[in-house]
């Protein structure tokens, strides 16, 4: 409905043009009995349903399946009904028909008794001597005057349409791009998920019951909302919370961690995956039992607007799977700016003791 205001709202806007631009137009309707501008103003209407026939029909059914034939009958029909119908639509020439048209003739005159032809005309004239004859012009000057404006319309249309052609392989474009990345970002996540699951087994751990079961709300979460382009923001931060639920189990005391959730999500909704690479990345450099090691994330809701920090020292300088975190990173930003390409500001501080990544991202 939104695309269909600007037309809804331009063509009477278009209809006033020939109205007022007309010379015989004094400020009231009177205008429309006259012939000459009937005729134009007929044409203008004309105009602007074949640019909408065009745009419509004749382009995506005919022009973009090759079908050129079809096509260019379809283009000089239109503008023969654009050069003739308003000269046989205008109550001028209605009038000079009703007016000129001949008397039936008396069926004696017709046939004569003895068989004969009518005798012919008296004033020397030969019969159809005045066929297609019209006091508007020759049909030349109705075709050139007709040309310029129907030339103007099948441009403009041809080339709207080409352009929306274009946006909508962009947006296609974007969009496998984007699927892509999805494919990318999911298995890294679970692998990950498995390899937390596998630490609790490990340890024996009391905790991997309840380690089990966050594993199991994760697992589901990936499986049901990953092939939605967008999900509501609460659960997105209890996915978080039930990822940092795993990722504290292979943790011990010897972490400083703090969560903070500020603000109320409404009915917001956000990209999945786009936050949780940033917390992984947190645990990976910023957990190690040998040195103290902080860990924070915050998420605040003010409005429309998603602020998102994550901050850890770095205190794991060895990494066994660094490429594949750098792989997951370099998805998430390329994620970021095909959904929110002028939504979201990220700012990434590394000063190799402590890193931060501080997030914004307009929702609406």
């Amino acid at each position: 409905m939104k695309k269909l205001w600007p037309h809804i709202i331009l063509i009477p806007l278009l209809l006033t043009i020939p109205i007022v631009s007309s010379p015989d137009f004094d400020g009231t309707l009177s205008v429309f009995r006259v012939s000459p501008f009937q005729r134009e103003f007929i044409r203008f209407v004309l105009i602007i349903i074949f640019f909408y026939l065009n745009l419509l029909i004749f382009l995506p059914k005919f022009y973009s399946k090759k079908k050129y034939s079809a096509f260019v009958v379809c283009v000089v029909i239109s503008f023969i009904i654009m050069v003739f119908l308003p000269y046989y639509l205008t109550s001028e020439n209605l009038l000079n028909s009703q007016q000129t048209s001949p008397m039936p003739m008396p069926q004696h005159e017709m046939f004569p008794p003895n068989g004969s032809m009518p005798p012919p005309p008296m004033d020397g004239q030969q019969p159809f001597q005045n066929f297609g004859h019209r006091n508007d012009g020759s049909y030349y000057q109705m075709i050139f005057s007709s040309l310029l404006p129907f030339l103007f319309s099948f441009l403009s249309s041809l080339f709207i349409y080409r352009n929306n052609e274009k946006k909508e392989l962009e947006r296609s474009k974007a969009k496998a791009e984007l699927l892509n990345l999805k494919y990318q970002l999911q298995p890294h996540f679970l692998f990950n998920i498995l390899n937390s699951i596998y630490s609790l087994a490990l340890l024996k751990s009391d905790d991997a019951p309840n380690g089990i079961l966050k594993l199991s709300n994760v697992m589901r979460y990936v499986v049901q909302e990953s092939s939605k382009d967008f999900v509501e923001l609460s659960k997105e931060i209890e996915y978080l919370k039930d990822y940092i639920a795993l990722q504290l189990v292979r943790t011990d005391s010897s972490l400083d961690f703090t969560y903070t959730e500020i603000g109320e999500t409404k009915d917001l909704k956000i990209a999945p995956f786009i936050l949780v690479n940033f917390i992984e990345n947190a645990f990976k450099y910023g957990f190690n039992a040998a040195e103290n090691s902080k860990i924070s994330v915050k998420v605040i809701v003010q409005e429309d607007i998603l602020s998102f920090t994550v901050f850890n020292n770095v205190v794991n300088h060895h990494i066994t799977d660094e490429n594949s975190l750098k792989v997951g990173l370099k998805n998430t930003i390329e994620h970021l700016n095909q959904v929110y390409a002028d939504k979201h500001t990220l700012t990434i501080t590394n000063n190799v003791l402590t890193y931060e990544v501080d997030l914004k991202i307009n929702l609406t």
